[in-house]
């Protein structure tokens, strides 16, 4: 069984969050969007080439953990039939490496990917179908809300949930507290997430990593998305973006920066938006973390820590955790 189901918002349209989340930030003394904008399909297919770069080490690091530990997690199961739930799935290719153990291991269980772009979780499940024609792997691809796709998903049984890359430390501290609070309330006492976090590292290593060009495409996408939806006239050429390790956050920041002084009209809110000659717009934000502070975070937000598994270089690290009952 193969399917996708879109989880659409009864109370908001994807427009009319969208331009509520653009008006709010664009009218901040300093300007600030979420990266949640930037992954619409083009986004998530610009996204997905930055994965493939050697000198992204989120993604590097990870790759080598699931395949060295997939043993490991395999081993956490114990119901005959469980649920492997996936928040922020994008394409998958992390996943599959499991999928094809878990495959292997004769395990019985249902994937069910969840992700804000309707175009990774169609293309992913066509994929597993086209891969997967003659087993019984069991798909089904949810858009939408992670939430909203936990509370559609009939999880009596047992449940692994994933929360993969840098999902959680590209939300500031209070986000992601309340995040994890709520999702140890809807988890189960059997059931476990795998949540990955980056590690502190070089700050060189860092810089590096998040200023190869295609993360300057990847943000003035960002501008593209709201012209084509918002009915905005962004010129990109008009912007250029930057990465930098800021050292009091221990955060890596994206900006976008106005090359000149210009305003930005923007149709669907029928109104304009002043960027000075070098202003700047934060578009993202990730940040690393130490094992004390991820441990502390579970604790703190209703979990305890099961098992850390590590790269080679311990430079992430995919944290095995369980409700703390």
């Amino acid at each position: 069984m193969f399917e996708t189901k879109n989880l659409q918002s009864p109370t908001q349209s994807l427009e009319e969050q969208l331009a509520s989340t653009v008006n709010e930030g664009l009218s901040l003394e300093n300007k600030r969007l979420p990266s949640w904008l930037i992954f619409d399909t083009e986004g998530s297919e610009i996204f997905k080439k930055i994965t493939e770069l050697a000198g992204y080490l989120p993604a590097t690091c990870e790759f080598e953990i699931i395949r060295n530990h997939k043993n490991s997690i395999a081993k956490l199961i114990t119901d005959d039939t469980f649920n492997l739930i996936e928040l922020g799935s994008g394409d998958g290719c992390k996943t599959r490496i499991l999928i094809e153990h878990l495959l292997n291991e004769k395990l019985n269980f249902h994937y069910f990917p969840i992700d804000i772009s309707n175009g990774a979780v169609t293309n992913l499940v066509r994929s597993l179908e086209d891969s997967h024609p003659d087993t019984c792997l069991k798909v089904t691809g949810l858009t939408g809300d992670y939430f909203d796709g936990l509370e559609a998903i009939s999880r009596n049984g047992q449940n692994l949930v994933l929360f993969l890359g840098v999902s959680l430390n590209n939300m500031d501290s209070d986000a992601a507290r309340s995040f994890l609070k709520r999702l140890s309330e809807t988890l189960g006492s059997k059931d476990y997430l795998l949540i990955g976090f980056d590690l502190m590292k070089d700050p060189k290593l860092l810089y590096s990593a998040y200023n190869d060009p295609l993360f300057e495409k990847f943000n003035l996408h960002l501008l593209d998305r709201i012209n084509q939806e918002l009915g905005a006239d962004f010129n990109k050429e008009h912007f250029m973006q930057q990465g930098q390790f800021n050292p009091n956050t221990r955060a890596v920041e994206s900006y976008l920066y106005s090359t000149r002084d210009q305003t930005v009209h923007i149709k669907a809110l029928n109104k304009d938006f002043h960027f000075k000659a070098w202003e700047a717009m934060q578009t993202e934000q990730s940040f690393k973390y130490t094992l004390e502070e991820i441990e502390n975070l579970a604790a703190e937000n209703g979990f305890e820590v099961v098992k850390h598994l590590f790269d080679s270089r311990k430079y992430f690290v995919d944290s095995i955790w369980k409700v703390a009952r």
